[in-house]
């Protein structure tokens, strides 16, 4: 595992040998009218419609619109629909008329045809999208009444197909099950993909809205954290995500840069499987729970900007209960200890994606439930084998780094989903009354009640000791003063709203 530390020493070594450029024309990305985003990766599937990660939707947010968008108090507002959804008053009929004189990247008018073909996609198990959580069971069709008129068919009511209008991006309908190209309406169009190096985009000249100030993005993908930020303090970027905070040192006291630490709908996604041994024992799952060293992970990973983590809902989500206080700090070794003895095999397998975070993060947390004398055996697979395993339920306690501002804007509905004793990803809890709050969450229009049971579901999960992420990240970005900043709105839904930027004259 790395050290804090050690990365800082070697950030700073780094840091040295490398020529700092200084200000001038060749830092600003409006020299050549190019703006220049860092990102840590690439996605193997390039199709948002598939991932709501942000290697894939911080690269399609340009290209490709939403039938809403979020506004700046976060409520839908039409993008490319032209106005709210008529909904039956049984529930089950959406109807949405489409904004007039939009068109695809290639030229292709942009009609209700290919907003079917995107929900269809999606609402398809044989897809392999995530979304398909979210429509299983709701979702009776969709139709085209006419080229600018949409209808959504529904089996119940779904009020939360309102949350996912305005965050599922509408494809050509040619482009709904390619993994390897994107095709949308947005003011960037995806020129060039180069493989492992990043993707080149240009402004879009018959864009239905403002035109980007930029007539270039380019995202380059540099995977190591601290290369990013010593890039962006050389100017030759002009965004970084994802920064560790053992990079951030190297940027401060730095005038032509600003760094962003923003509470965004970042999950630890973390729960055990309830069903099976031996998380069927409750005595052993609070074990567990109160062993769970949140304060090392805080520390030791995150630098203490994290917050400390409780049940499944974090800050920067619907229905998080600041005042929520299930678990302290530091693990209760003494009490767990005391729980541990009827339990005859303190054992488990705890299965994380691989990366250095999540892996610098599971061997903190082993060590921690080790010194309650339980013993862990790590697995650690890539995100395609860790997928599978997730959905198949074959796992006793599984781990992820999992964003859901991109599939839920400001909630973290996906990640109760497990709860759910009815869901396809159920992980074997049954409480009545979590499946009716659940089911209710998902059914109403009636944004209040949702924030409401959201928040008593989530401290159930916590109490019975199902779902415990350690921390809450922070989502952590950094800019050249040389652009204007970045919204605090979007970036609470993850967004880095690349669109909407433009060049500062005069700045380094």
């Amino acid at each position: 595992m790395t050290s804090t530390a050690w990365s800082r020493r070697r950030l700073l070594a780094t840091l040295g040998a490398l020529p700092l450029a200084a200000c001038s024309s060749t830092n600003s990305g409006a020299a050549d009218g190019r703006l220049r985003i860092g990102i840590p990766a690439g996605p193997g599937n390039l199709n948002p419609l598939d991932s709501g990660s942000e290697v894939t939707r911080w690269i399609a947010e340009p290209v490709m619109e939403t039938l809403y968008d979020y506004g700046a108090d976060l409520r839908p507002v039409p993008l490319l629909a032209a106005e709210a959804p008529a909904i039956a008053p049984d529930g089950l009929t959406w109807t949405i008329r489409l904004k007039p004189g939009v068109t695809f990247h290639n030229g292709d008018p942009f009609t209700a045809q290919h907003v079917v073909a995107s929900l269809n996609h999606v609402a398809a198990f044989a897809s392999g999208s995530e979304w398909v959580v979210y429509f299983l069971g709701y979702f009776a069709g969709a139709r085209a009444v006419d080229p600018s008129t949409v209808e959504i068919k529904l089996n119940k009511p779904y009020g939360l197909l309102r949350s996912h209008l305005t965050n599922l991006p509408i494809t050509h309908r040619d482009y709904a099950d390619r993994k390897d190209a994107m095709m949308g309406t947005g003011p960037y169009r995806l020129d060039k993909v180069t493989a492992g190096l990043g993707y080149a985009m240009s402004a879009y000249p018959a864009y239905h809205g403002p035109k980007p100030a930029y007539p270039r993005l380019d995202f380059q993908i540099i995977p190591d954290g601290s290369t990013r930020a010593v890039n962006l303090r050389a100017g030759s970027i002009d965004l970084a995500t994802e920064l560790p905070v053992a990079s951030l040192p190297l940027l401060q006291g730095q005038s032509q840069v600003i760094v962003h630490r923003v509470d965004a709908p970042i999950d630890l996604l973390s729960y055990v499987k309830v069903g099976d041994p031996p998380f069927d024992n409750e005595n052993f799952r609070h074990a567990v729970a109160l062993a769970t060293d949140r304060k090392a992970v805080n520390d030791k990973v995150y630098g203490g900007a994290a917050t400390i983590g409780q049940g499944p809902i974090g800050p920067a989500e619907r229905g998080y209960d600041p005042g929520l206080r299930v678990f302290r700090a530091a693990p209760d070794l003494a009490e767990a200890r005391e729980l541990l003895k009827g339990v005859d095999d303190p054992s488990f397998t705890l299965t994380i994606s691989a990366g250095q975070t999540m892996e610098d993060i599971a061997q903190i947390l082993v060590q921690g439930w080790q010194r309650a004398g339980i013993a862990v055996k790590l697995e650690v697979l890539q995100g395609g084998p860790w997928a599978q395993r997730w959905i198949s339920g074959k796992y006793q306690m599984i781990m992820n780094r999992y964003s859901s501002g991109f599939t839920s804007g400001d909630a973290n509905y996906l990640t109760l989903s497990p709860a759910l004793s009815t869901s396809v990803l159920a992980c074997g809890y049954h409480n009545e009354a979590v499946d009716a709050a659940i089911e209710r969450i998902w059914a109403t229009d009636d944004q209040a009640e949702r924030d409401r049971l959201l928040t008593k579901v989530n401290a159930r999960l916590a109490q019975d000791a199902v779902m415990f992420p350690p921390v809450y990240p922070k989502m952590i970005v950094g800019q050249r003063t040389s652009v204007t900043p970045l919204s605090p709105a979007r970036m609470r839904i993850s967004r880095l709203g690349t669109t909407s930027l433009r060049p500062l004259r005069g700045t380094g």
